[in-house]
């Protein structure tokens, strides 16, 4: 009778552990607890099937010795043997119980390893994850500081314009400046030296298109020489400008070439045509190409084809090239 109420007390008290266990563990853990619940109950009744064997064999001891030192030892054994068959089926059900022990825990042990899988799985993706995001904020912050680069320079560029201003200009009106100036510079350009005294008495009248397109460079070459603190200047601006979009690593490079190309005026496109088509502006040239900054360029400059004129400054800066 105490026996019993021992083993529902034990009964109850592994119940409630159950309970609590089930309680903490998570939703996804609860058929594993139960499995380990599960041995703990073939252990303890393992445990109880032990006990009563070692109980058993040792109230029974003492008669056996008895027995085997008694005269009729021999028949005594045999009626032991029902006892011998008893202890070997019992250790054969704790064999059969340590089976199912080992197989429960292999068991437990692959859903653990699942578990893990799973776990490292979503760790990956998690990963994964942060890394993309971190390569996506790596890339909005170099998109935000070649911006705020790329505006600043910009700017530089524009004031730059703004700070020109024409010199020795007549007292009854005011200076050109900014845009204004380069306009004037691009006139000084196509008439230093051009007209009248260029094409000769002769020609004047009726004069020799490839004489006037030679005579044309001479004076745009002229006019470069004698402006070119300021048109120097303003080119290595805007080399560095297309430079700096070109170089760097962001996406929709256009875009950006596309907002200084806006803001040139068709004194400066000729400007960098003229420019580009010297020795002197290689290096922009090549950018100007690529983006594509003379889309607008206006083709004619006094009455001529600006892009004959270019192909003439080409042709006698590759002749100087030969000679030297």
């Amino acid at each position: 009778m105490k026996a019993g109420k021992t083993l529902e007390s034990v009964t109850r008290f592994l119940a409630r552990i159950g309970r609590m266990v089930a309680g903490l563990v998570t939703k996804d853990r609860q058929d594993r607890c139960k499995q380990v619940l599960e041995g703990v109950w073939q252990r303890f009744w393992f445990g109880i099937l032990a006990t009563a064997a070692v109980v058993l064999f040792w109230l029974v001891s003492p008669i056996y010795m008895n027995w085997m030192f008694a005269d009729d030892a021999g028949t005594k054994g045999d009626s032991f043997g029902a006892l011998t068959s008893l202890f070997t089926g019992l250790a054969f059900v704790g064999l059969i119980i340590t089976l199912q022990q080992q197989k429960k825990q292999i068991e437990m042990q692959r859903e653990d390893l699942k578990l893990q899988r799973d776990e490292m799985k979503e760790t990956r993706g998690e990963l994964a994850g942060q890394k993309e995001q971190m390569a996506l904020q790596n890339q909005s912050l170099k998109q935000q500081m070649f911006e705020q680069t790329f505006f600043n320079l910009l700017n530089v560029l524009n004031n730059y314009i703004s700070d020109l201003v024409e010199n020795n200009s007549p007292k009854e009106r005011e200076p050109k400046r900014g845009r204004d100036q380069l306009e004037k510079i691009k006139e000084e350009l196509i008439y230093s030296g051009f007209g009248f005294v260029a094409l000769g008495v002769e020609n004047f009248s009726n004069p020799d298109p490839l004489e006037e397109r030679r005579n044309m460079v001479s004076s745009v070459m002229g006019g470069f020489s004698k402006h070119s603190d300021d048109l120097n200047s303003y080119f290595r601006l805007l080399y560095n400008v297309l430079k700096l979009v070109d170089r760097s690593g962001i996406q929709g490079k256009k875009v950006y070439t596309n907002i200084v190309r806006a803001q040139l005026s068709d004194s400066e496109l000729q400007l960098i045509a003229l420019n580009c088509a010297r020795k002197e502006g290689a290096k922009l040239q090549v950018f100007v190409e690529r983006y594509d900054l003379l889309k607008h360029l206006p083709q004619q400059l006094n009455e001529m084809d600006i892009r004959e004129i270019c192909d003439e400054i080409r042709r006698l800066d590759a002749q100087e090239a030969e000679v030297a």
